[in-house]
C-alpha cells in the first residue's frame, strides 16, 4: 500500500545514504506486520519535534520560528536546547501510552521513541500515516495535542478512516471539539506572530471532513 489519505511518496529527499527513503519505510511496515495483525492497536500520539512547549520556548527567546530560534541561539546551543525539548517529549508520550496499557490495552503504538537516521518529518509523517491507515483501530490523543503538527495531522488521518479518537483521559474527541481546540491554538499562536502553517493546513482538512459529513 502507498496511496495515503494526505502523504506522498514524492519526497523532497528521496534517497539517502545508498538507499532510498520509500524502501526504509516499507522495511519498517514489514517489522508492524510481524508483530501486529491489521486494525489490532492503538495508536497513542503526542508531540514530538512541535506542540506547545515548542512554542512556549519561541515565545520565551521572542522568534516567531524554529529558524529565528536558531538564528537567536546560534547551532550548538539550539541543538542542545531542541534536544532537550525533544526529550522531554518523548518521555511525557512514554508515559502516556503506560497509562494506557494500565487501562487493560496491551497493543499500543508509540511513535515518539522511533528514529530513522536521515529522516525528515514528510518522511515520518508518511509513515505514521500508513501505520494508522493499515493496523490502528482507534487514537488516543495526549494532552496539548492541538498545538502539533503531527498530532492534528494524526488526528485528520483518524477521523478520515473513522475510527474511535480518545483524549488523554479517555474521553471521546468528537470533531467538533477538536476543531475548536485547534482554532483556539492557532488564534492563541498568530497573537503571538508565530508562525503555524502546518496547523492551518491541518485545520483546513479537518474543516473539509466536518463538511462532508453534513447532511446535504
Amino acid at each position: 500500500m502507498e496511496q495515503l489519505y494526505y502523504g506522498s511518496p514524492d519526497f523532497e529527499l528521496a534517497q539517502f545514504r545508498d538507499r532510498r527513503v520509500m524502501d526504509e519505510i516499507r522495511m519498517v511496515m514489514t517489522a508492524f506486520d510481524c508483530v501486529l495483525p491489521d486494525n489490532s492497536a492503538i495508536y497513542c500520539s503526542g508531540d514530538v519535534t512541535t506542540g506547545k512547549r515548542l512554542y512556549e520556548l519561541l515565545k520565551k527567546y521572542e522568534v516567531r520560528s524554529i529558524e529565528e530560534l536558531k538564528t537567536r541561539l546560534g547551532a550548538a546551543l539550539f541543538k542542545e536546547t531542541f534536544d532537550k525539548l525533544v526529550r522531554a517529549n518523548i518521555e511525557r508520550g512514554i508515559e502516556f501510552t503506560e497509562n494506557i496499557r494500565r487501562r487493560g490495552h496491551p497493543n499500543l503504538i508509540n511513535p515518539g521513541p522511533f528514529t530513522a537516521p536521515g529522516f525528515e518529518q514528510q518522511h515520518y509523517h508518511y509513515l505514521w500515516e500508513w501505520v494508522i491507515i493499515k493496523k490502528v483501530y482507534e487514537a488516543q490523543f495526549n494532552e496539548g495535542w492541538e498545538y502539533s503538527n503531527g498530532c492534528t495531522l494524526e488526528y485528520a488521518i483518524a477521523t478520515r478512516k473513522g475510527i474511535p479518537r480518545l483524549d488523554h483521559l479517555g474521553n471521546v474527541l468528537e470533531l467538533a471539539q477538536a476543531l475548536q481546540k485547534i482554532e483556539r491554538a492557532v488564534a492563541e499562536l498568530h497573537g503571538y506572530g508565530i508562525q503555524a502553517n502546518m496547523l492551518e493546513r491541518n485545520l483546513a482538512r479537518l474543516r473539509e471532513l466536518g463538511l462532508q459529513r453534513e447532511p446535504q
